[in-house]
């Protein structure tokens, strides 16, 4: 899409106002910005090559299985191929196999530019790759249904930004998007191989993390509630409040279909959506490796980045045969951390929140882990004040095989150091906002509206 001068200096506007069409003025996107090619300019100069980047530090990192001889993938709201693009990009093992790529979305016109843009970098960069790209129109809850494949051989599905639109723009009135998504499974758990994959990825907004915490929850056999039934003061921890422990085991409203692969360590509730617990689920990965263009377009636009944010999940094909209850676990038990470093008044060292099957840590003398780490802890009686996250220690075999330094780019990582000045008050309060796990909703209205008839 070459443009002329006038277009060139309106560029940087047009991201912007595309941007806010993305975030703070979303009921506008009742008319699809690929309509206007002012704005799919704008999205294909600045937001895909930002997507691309984004993607780019999760992919290579992610366990997908076996790989089948012949991979098919379907890739939801695929718009300009953003995600199978960033796939064939970071994961140049897979570019010698004959992978299908099935790209659906509803704009027939963005996904031609789609596919243009892929067969021009697979010209110059691999073009002996022997990827296939066919493209199908159809919204993204019909996609599995219109998909040409026999039940069992999907190897992948993948959706990027697609659950926040699902949201804006539900099928009919009343429909709640839990529904939605679980049809939406429902019909992936069928199509999908013994071993197969779904991947969502949703910008690191609190909308994008509740989203997939939502569907982290329908996927587990949640059956009532959405992302906009809960808000921070409700959010009740099932792991940390002692008269509620064992309510997490409570057999699923309806039949498990997927549990989650990553980033969660665990299939129980989510502690971070424990009562005092503000953080929502995303992660942070810096961006030193963005294209020139792209970093003076933004500085232009006044969207200058840093790092790029990302929520994602990826669910595993629940095995039946091999599906068994989760027991509470006792002794040592797994941890993910998921905060900056910070000071806690009377605890050595610097500490950093983890995630465990127990809910929320708070893990003292850290600072020597790795965001993203997996350690082995020791849980205590003792609970951190101000989060009434459950102290754990470190356990001294904390030796994991995936604390090898990761390759470039491979592992999502924070986007650096925080200082921790005023006894670590400003730091702390960073580092609760910059929590990051694999959630899923724990409490609805329905629940609050029974507790409140049981006091």
């Amino acid at each position: 899409m070459p443009m002329t001068g006038a277009q060139r200096r309106d560029l940087p506007h047009a991201c912007r106002d595309l941007s806010a069409m993305l975030t703070t003025e979303r009921g506008m996107l009742a008319r699809s910005y690929w309509a206007a090619p002012r704005l799919t300019s704008a999205y294909l100069r600045f937001f895909f090559p930002w997507n691309i980047v984004r993607l780019a530090s999760l992919l290579p990192s992610l366990d997908l299985g076996r790989v089948p001889e012949r991979p098919l993938i379907l890739d939801l709201g695929s718009g300009p191929l953003t995600l199978p693009i960033a796939l064939w990009l970071a994961r140049p093992d897979l570019r010698s196999l004959p992978v299908t790529i099935v790209a659906s979305d509803t704009s027939p016109h963005i996904l031609d530019l789609g596919k243009s843009i892929f067969s021009f970098l697979r010209d110059r960069l691999d073009s002996a790759s022997s990827w296939t790209v066919r493209t199908m129109r159809s919204p993204a809850a019909l996609a599995l249904r219109k998909l040409h494949a026999k039940p069992g051989e999907l190897w992948l599905l993948s959706m990027a930004n697609v659950l926040n639109e699902m949201d804006e723009r539900r099928p009919r009135s009343g429909q709640r998007i839990d529904e939605q998504l679980r049809l939406l499974l429902e019909d992936a758990h069928a199509m999908l191989s013994h071993d197969g994959r779904v991947l969502a990825v949703e910008p690191g907004t609190r909308q994008g993390g509740r989203l997939i915490a939502l569907l982290r929850r329908v996927a587990q056999g949640g059956e009532e509630g959405s992302a906009d039934d809960y808000d921070d003061e409700e959010m009740s921890g099932r792991f940390l409040e002692e008269d509620r422990e064992d309510e997490a085991w409570t057999d699923p409203a309806l039949p498990v279909l997927f549990y989650p692969a990553s980033p969660c360590v665990h299939a129980s509730a989510c502690p971070m959506l424990a009562r005092g617990v503000s953080a929502w689920c995303h992660f942070n990965a810096p961006a030193p490796h963005a294209p020139g263009f792209l970093k003076n377009l933004s500085a232009r636009a006044g969207m200058d980045k840093e790092s790029v944010s990302l929520s994602f999940l990826l669910l595993k094909k629940l095995d039946e045969s091999a599906a068994q209850p989760e027991q509470r676990p006792r002794g040592v038990v797994p941890a993910r951390v998921v905060s900056d470093a910070f000071s806690v008044p009377g605890l050595p060292g610097a500490a950093r929140y983890a995630c465990t099957p127990l809910g929320l840590a708070l893990i003292p003398d850290a600072l020597r882990l790795r965001q993203g780490e997996l350690c082995r802890v020791h849980p205590t009686r003792e609970k951190d004040a101000k989060s009434r996250a459950c102290i754990m220690l470190l356990d001294d075999g904390r030796a994991q095989a995936d604390r090898r330094p990761p390759r470039h780019g491979a592992a999502i990582r924070d986007a650096g150091h925080h200082r921790q000045d005023d006894g670590g008050k400003a730091a702390r309060e960073r580092g609760e906002r910059h929590m990051h796990a694999g959630a899923g909703p724990n409490r609805f209205p329905r629940e609050e509206k029974r507790r409140k008839q049981a006091r």
